[in-house]
């Protein structure tokens, strides 16, 4: 028997002022009764260029869900109403898996046509404050479908809908998702869906794309829960001869996400490449400041910031991430390196406002002239410089932990884990640290895992050019990230086995429990997960 039900609620909106930033596109309101033409329901916008369009005209969702959602994720169960997906057409009943490509479907004065699965992204984590839920989403057949519109008219609450036409019984909406997501090697499926008259042409695209290139996408900047935001470079500023600050504006010229001392922004950068920068100032209105030097042996990422990035380029930003925030306490003790500095400048000011005692301990090359002197010098007396000549004693300056004081330091891998070590009999709350990078191993070898997630075991194999994070995610398993260098601990999870910690966050106490996936790999033998 062919699915039917009725119509609980019908939603449209128009976008928000903030929708480009918190993705408030999403929000709907009920109506009792709706005009549908071929681009959907008259009045519904959409807050991206790229959504809707003719196959992408009706969304619909199915409602039962909502009670599931609200019990996996209590601390979001409040956002998971009627709604909540975006959806246009409230039914209860009709879902994944019992809808299927190309049905024909029935509703007032309307005939729809089921064109593809609705593909979540990274808004849905922020509509419903949980860094997961797209991919959960995706990995559990929870997204909704679009229709195309083959008859317009109208639709009103309380109408029945009903499928009056199946020609693809075999393709679902779960099938079909299935092969998109997880079983992406199947030729025979793929050369099906390819040329599947009516499967919508962004999805058929990339099933096309499969059979002409046998390269399988990578789903996780879709996924990931930060949120790009186009900027245009405003203004370069040479700092010195191997610094350039670069300011950062907005395209929409919106209201910028704010931050707090010590966040980053992550730009991605025409090449290819994702880079992360710390914000460097934060007195300019509307305005990103960040600095960049020139990495000898550079893989393209400062050496497309300084060669080829002009006045008027234009870059994707991810929003600020902060994971190395200031305390709020008596004292702060900034040690830097060269173009470490960059994080200290707003950490400076916010414990200037805060009136809480610093002092900056700041390794350079030239005393007379080193990068953001000028900013620096309205706070020379709490400024300690040192050269290679005269060194910085770091034994020294560590050597008292006063109640109340807390230690920062940033820069290259090896000068943060000298400042560590040197800390460690500081308590380990009162220790902070950013790199730049994550440190470089050559010598990587493939390794087994069996990983734990939700009551369920699976066995997998990680090969030697690939992350352990990587690994996981390709087997389904829902695990969060965010920086993926090592640095931030959003990825960790507890562990048994033999571990080499790469990351520059865990403390000795918490690495006998902890790893991070993103960086850390298994030394020998097999590594056992625990998934939250």
């Amino acid at each position: 028997m062919l699915p039917y039900s009725t119509i609980e609620q019908l939603r449209y909106g128009r976008v928000t002022s903030q929708a480009y930033f918190f993705g408030t596109g999403i929000e709907k309101t009920p109506a009792n009764k709706v005009t549908v033409t071929t681009l959907g329901l008259v009045g519904d916008e959409q807050a991206e260029t790229f959504h809707g369009g003719v196959d992408r005209a009706v969304l619909q969702f199915d409602c039962d869900y909502y009670a599931q959602l609200q019990h996996t994720f209590p601390e979001s169960a409040s956002l998971f109403v009627n709604g909540g997906y975006g959806e246009n057409l409230v039914v209860a009943g009709m879902n994944e898996h019992n809808v299927c490509i190309g049905d024909k479907i029935a509703v007032g004065s309307v005939v729809l046509e089921v064109a593809q699965p609705r593909q979540p992204c990274f808004k849905l984590n922020h509509r419903f404050k949980e860094p997961t839920i797209s991919r959960y989403s995706q990995t559990n057949n929870k997204t909704g479908w679009f229709y195309r519109v083959l008859q317009e008219g109208e639709i009103s609450v309380d109408d029945e809908i009903r499928v009056i036409e199946r020609p693809y019984p075999q393709w679902t909406i779960a099938t079909v998702q299935h092969y998109l997501y997880a079983e992406t090697d199947n030729l025979a499926a793929t050369t099906e869906l390819a040329t599947l008259l009516e499967l919508g042409a962004e999805v058929k695209g990339v099933f096309q794309h499969r059979l002409e290139t046998n390269e399988v996408e990578d789903w996780h900047s879709r996924l990931e829960s930060l949120i790009k935001i186009e900027m245009r470079v405003v203004k370069i500023v040479e700092e010195s001869a191997t610094i350039k600050r670069f300011y950062l504006s907005r395209t929409d010229l919106g209201a910028l996400p704010p931050f707090s001392a010590g966040a980053h922004i992550t730009l991605k950068l025409p090449n290819g490449l994702k880079r992360s920068y710390s914000l460097c100032d934060s007195a300019v209105e509307g305005v990103y400041q960040i600095a960049v030097q020139q990495a000898q042996g550079s893989q393209g990422g400062s050496q497309y910031m300084h060669q080829q990035l002009k006045v008027g380029g234009v870059l994707s930003v991810y929003e600020p991430a902060n994971f190395f925030e200031m305390a709020r306490d008596k004292h702060h003790l900034f040690v830097a390196a060269g173009i470490g500095i960059t994080p200290f400048i707003p950490m400076i000011h916010e414990a200037v406002a805060h009136k809480e005692q610093f002092e900056l301990h700041y390794c350079v090359d030239n005393i007379d002239d080193y990068p953001f002197k000028r900013e620096l010098l309205a706070y020379a007396a709490n400024i300690h410089l040192y050269t290679s000549v005269q060194r910085l004693d770091v034994a020294q300056l560590l050597n008292i932990h006063q109640r109340g004081s807390h230690v920062y330091s940033c820069g290259s891998p090896k000068f943060v884990q000298l400042v560590r070590d040197n800390a460690s009999h500081w308590h380990d709350n009162n220790v902070h640290f950013e790199n730049f990078s994550p440190a470089e191993h050559g010598d990587d070898r493939a390794f087994t895992v069996i990983a734990s997630q939700a009551g369920s075991e699976v066995e997998f194999s990680v090969s030697a050019k690939q992350s352990l994070l990587d690994a996981i995610r390709e087997q389904g398993l829902r695990l969060d990230s965010a920086c993926e260098m090592g640095t931030c601990g959003r990825c960790k999870v507890t562990y048994s086995g033999d571990v080499d910690h790469r990351d520059t966050v865990l403390s000795a106490r918490e690495r006998k429990t902890y790893m991070t996936p993103c960086v850390s790999r298994a030394k020998s033998g097999v590594l056992k997960l625990e998934l939250a």
